[in-house]
């Protein structure tokens, strides 16, 4: 594997997309979005928003050329009174997004939200931003709508045992071995923003003892709520590794419960992926396996752990690598130089010269380069965590070789335009 990280034209696939800033904002309970942007830069939003079901909660205030040059500080307040006009009941969040043309303007957001929330003290406003050329820098759109999500808790004087799961967009899964964990240890909530239907049932994360970051973007946000709201928190991002695995569980158990004496057996989980594996390796291991970095966010990790396992991992799709995946990226390059790494947003990605169609898949996007007919339908490690986490991707790969997927319709599916 040579490193070929390259900053270029981008090239966006139909399989690129899933969770963007409008679906994650979404997640905010009693919550409405304005976008403030020309009509071009809203199309993908306002498809996207209906396709998933949100567009009753998302609008737009389209800016045109002269207002461009003439300013639109003004336009923004009469088209949140438009917006309020038509909503009942009223909302109790209002995120007004702003587009890359907005950081080279200069927009005065403070002066714009101090007016708003005079005229409607009722209602938290926050500015978002989707403005892709922030990719590089330390707040992008991933980040910085993260940061607006937990900035709408308040500090309370309440402390609880609850355990806060930050930054991953959809709960663990139920049937997750970190719930027994957390309960051998007396924690019996294990919360999720999207559990919450009212801003006010929202302010119980607030009240937690501590925050479980599992998706990497809600690091920043952690870190702000441990000195707004006093809540340490753990960085723990979803792992495959069965090692990995295991030492998390004992970091976490340091860092929740450091003088508790030990209190669960991992043996049968650990039993039960095992056995998961050794079922899917027998199912799939002749299938040349490509992962994606839209299914996992260690997609060079999770390539190390199946390889580990006995399959055939051929190739890895990543548009870059995150620092806590490079040591993953590292063993590739030294035990398994022979697995290929390409950018899918790379320009040469347009070729198609790298299809691979008897393939099986990780992640749409790379299912979509190479023309694989087998798809294991993952994004953003949706729900995994622990031995559970593996068992689930396991059967994903089994069910990815027992059928063939329609690639259309699975995209279409998603509505991948956010």
């Amino acid at each position: 594997m040579s490193c070929c990280f390259e900053n270029t034209l981008h090239y966006s696939s139909p399989g690129h997309g899933d969770w963007g800033v409008v679906r994650i904002g979404m997640l905010a309970p009693e919550s409405v979005q304005l976008f403030i942007c020309p009509s071009a830069c809203g199309r993908h939003g306002a498809i996207g928003a209906m396709k998933q079901g949100l567009k009753d909660r998302l609008f737009y205030l389209y800016v045109s050329q002269s207002d461009i040059i003439d300013g639109y500080d003004d336009l923004i307040p009469e088209a949140v009174e438009e917006v309020l006009e038509v909503l009942e009941p009223r909302p109790r969040v209002f995120f007004l997004f702003v587009s890359c043309l907005d950081d080279l303007i200069g927009t005065d957001h403070e002066a714009l939200l101090s007016a708003l929330g005079a005229r409607h003290p009722e209602i938290a406003f926050r500015m978002c931003h989707m403005n892709p050329i922030s990719l590089g820098s330390r707040t992008p759109p991933p980040v910085s709508i993260q940061n607006n999500l937990y900035s709408l808790l308040a500090p309370s004087e309440k402390r609880d045992e609850g355990i806060n799961a930050i930054g991953n967009l959809e709960p663990t899964a139920v049937t997750s071995e970190l719930y027994h964990f957390l309960s051998a240890y007396g924690v019996s909530r294990l919360r999720h923003i999207s559990q919450y239907e009212t801003l006010n049932a929202y302010q119980e994360m607030a009240g937690s003892r501590a925050n479980l970051v599992i998706g990497a973007p809600g690091r920043q946000a952690a870190g702000q709520m441990e000195e707004r709201l006093g809540i340490p928190w753990i960085f723990m991002p979803v792992t495959y590794d069965m090692e990995e695995i295991e030492d998390n569980y004992r970091r976490l158990k340091a860092f929740l419960f450091p003088d508790r004496e030990e209190a669960c057996d991992w043996g049968p989980a650990r039993e039960r992926a095992l056995q998961a594996i050794r079922r899917a390796v027998k199912k799939a291991g002749r299938f040349p396996i490509i992962i994606d970095a839209s299914a996992a966010s260690q997609p060079f990790g999770m390539a190390k752990a199946l390889l580990t396992y006995g399959f055939s991992v051929v190739r890895v799709e990543a548009q870059d690598c995150m620092a806590f995946d490079k040591p993953h990226m590292e063993w590739l390059r030294e035990h398994h130089p022979e697995v290929e790494l390409h950018q899918p947003e790379h320009h040469r990605a347009v070729l198609f010269d790298r299809r691979m169609e008897n393939s099986l898949a990780i992640g749409v996007e790379g299912a979509y380069l190479a023309g694989s007919r087998h798809v294991a339908d993952l994004f953003n490690d949706s729900g995994m965590f622990g031995f559970d986490g593996v068992c689930r991707l396991m059967r994903l790969i089994e069910e990815a070789a027992e059928q063939e997927t329609d690639l259309e319709q699975l995209i279409n599916g998603y509505g991948l335009v956010v």
